[in-house]
């Protein structure tokens, strides 16, 4: 993967520092995308940074869906930041910038001063080492604000600071750049079509292995779409757009996660919702898009009680998988059909969904950004589900000995007193989106996902409310700006041209 870099063409160097696949996919792509545009004689090279939620595939992810000239994978890491000394013994030009995209700032700042680099750190919330590092990449203007009046060997920190917006916006607009995922075109940007509401809806709990007609060999398209296919194939078969007419399904979307502790809750809880679901509206398909780190094969395993103890914890349902020519799908006992989305991104899909049914994480601001009506959920049926939160509280209730206390604490907590988690509500210092908590249900969640399929002016204001928190893209290009700036200040530091 490794490009030489001309010599004769100012040769510049630009190392990339993020880590988990979340930030791969919302932070690192849109931003390889512009600097390939505007940089294009840099060399970008990318280091993997230690997370605790690393599923252990974003190298694959990487070589699979970023153009870098070169890849460290995140066991080289601790070497690199104590000797120098890389994987693949990679040389460095005179000139470059080390651009963080997540993982720890200070990796940022030492790496910047072993290289001789300049530094640029996106900020989405707390630029920290401000004294190192050389500018920031802020999301808000009132993280900007709060560092107006600090001073420090005559310094204004917020001269630091450029305000880019909110880079996550950039992740999901970058994917109309990606072959066979036009979103202009799939987004539900004009009037959304209702399907029509079946005449006997069932009522009780779910007894019947019956499954929906002509949806069992339903499947969905696996691998990368290439330029060129019809647009029938950017969607599970049967799947409609929303704008189209005489639609007779209700098309959903289930999001269980990327981790392992939210896996493990929330496969099962989604399947039973989905069973739940199809007997109060029968005319109701479900769609899970497969995170990028994962295979069907490694999401079925949390569907099975052998390999998933936690499916009794939220009254969960089990399923198999089937593999067809087209994919794979879940069937459960009871005969719900959830087609296995492959593909990524599966923009072009959840665009189309009528509703989501989400974890709390990154996903909630892309479905924002989409105008994907959804129910979040934040199920507290175990303990251990929190150590797959971000910030402080995962850190926390990963500790020896305390976290476990410190889990049940939080758990007790977050059920009555813990503020707004998903991103829109956040952005909206208000409930936009519902938020469901605690020991959830599958038969609760079910019943309120039921009133908002059926409530289509609800839903029209939701997806209206979320467009114009969405923001506009453009934090990529600035940040661009920013590294540009950086570059050309920079003098040839041949010292420390050479890391071994």
């Amino acid at each position: 993967m490794s490009a030489l870099v001309n010599e004769g063409a100012n040769p510049y160097d630009i190392l990339i520092l993020s880590n988990g696949p979340g930030e791969l996919t919302t932070w690192v792509r849109p931003v390889v995308l512009e600097l390939r545009q505007r940089i294009p004689q840099a060399r970008l090279s990318l280091m993997l940074c230690p997370c605790p939620h690393a599923s252990g595939q974003e190298r694959r992810l990487i070589e699979t869906y970023l153009d870098m000239d070169r890849v460290q994978d995140v066991d080289y890491f601790w070497a690199f930041l104590l000797t120098g000394q890389t994987e693949e013994a990679w040389d460095w030009a005179p000139r470059g910038v080390v651009i963080f995209l997540g993982g720890d700032q200070f990796f940022a700042m030492f790496v910047g001063q072993r290289l001789g680099y300049r530094v640029v750190v996106y900020a989405e919330h707390e630029p920290r080492w401000r004294i190192w590092i050389d500018a920031f990449a802020v999301r808000t203007e009132a993280i900007k604000k709060k560092y107006g009046r600090h001073l420090l060997f005559g310094h204004r920190w917020q001269k630091k600071m450029v305000v880019v917006g909110d880079l996550m916006v950039d992740g999901v607009a970058s994917a109309t750049y990606l072959p066979g995922l036009p979103i202009p075109g799939w987004a539900t940007s004009g009037t959304t079509s209702t399907p029509t509401m079946p005449q006997n809806q069932a009522n009780g709990p779910l007894l019947s292995n019956s499954s929906p007609q002509g949806l069992i060999e339903d499947s969905t398209i696996p691998g990368a779409i290439r330029p060129g296919m019809s647009d029938v194939l950017l969607l599970p078969r049967g799947w409609r757009r929303l704008t189209e007419k005489g639609r007779t399904h209700f098309q959903v979307g289930i999001l269980p996660g990327s981790k392992p502790a939210k896996l493990s809750l929330g496969v099962p809880l989604g399947l039973a919702i989905a069973d739940e679901l199809r007997q109060l509206i029968p005319q109701t398909t479900f769609v899970v898009p497969v995170a990028p780190t994962l295979s069907a094969r490694q999401l079925a395993s949390y569907a099975l009680p052998k390999t998933n103890p936690d499916i009794a914890l939220v009254t969960g349902t089990s399923a198999v998988l089937e593999q067809t020519n087209l994919g794979a799908q879940f069937v459960t006992p009871y005969g719900t059909v959830v087609h296995l989305w492959t593909s990524f991104p599966a923009y072009s899909v959840l665009a189309n969904c009528d509703l989501c049914i989400t974890t709390i994480g990154a996903n909630t601001a892309e479905l924002a950004r989409l105008g994907v009506p959804m129910l979040v959920l934040i199920p507290l049926n175990k303990l251990d589900a929190m150590r797959a939160w971000d910030g402080l509280p995962g850190l926390l209730t990963r500790l020896p000995l305390v976290g476990s206390q410190f889990a049940r604490w939080i758990n007790w907590f977050a059920s009555r007193w813990l503020g707004l988690l998903a991103w829109p509500n956040i952005w909206a210092g208000a409930e936009v989106v519902p938020e469901l908590r605690g020991e959830l249900k599958p038969v609760d969640v079910a019943q309120k996902a039921a009133e908002l399929l059926k409530n289509a002016q609800k839903r029209e204001v939701m997806r209206e409310q979320l467009r114009a928190l969405g923001g506009s893209s453009g934090a990529a290009q600035t940040i661009v700006d920013l590294v540009s700036s950086q570059l050309a200040k920079t003098t040839p530091r041949l010292r420390r041209r050479r890391a071994k």
